[in-house]
């Protein structure tokens, strides 16, 4: 998959790095949602995890979110741009 014209990285207005949660037993769902609701159009939530985040994107693409994700080293960083 191309990187997508919207993946500005100056539009990253959160960025989190959902490894330590997880590796604490904590899923970041719920956190994701409620601080990407905070977002304006064309803004960008920045999550990195262990591995791709397909039930994130699902609910995320649900909630009006256009996403990128790519690997870097032994993560994964997922993107998501508020429509």
């Amino acid at each position: 998959m191309a990187t997508p014209a919207w993946l500005n990285k100056a539009n990253i207005k959160i960025s989190l790095d959902a490894r330590p949660l997880l590796a604490s037993g904590i899923h970041p769902l719920e956190q994701v949602m409620k601080e990407s609701a905070t977002l304006h159009i064309g803004e960008i939530f920045e999550i990195i995890t262990p591995f791709p985040p397909v039930p994130m994107i699902e609910k995320m693409e649900a909630a009006g979110f256009d996403y990128f994700s790519e690997q870097q080293d032994s993560s994964f960083h997922t993107f998501f741009m508020k429509k």
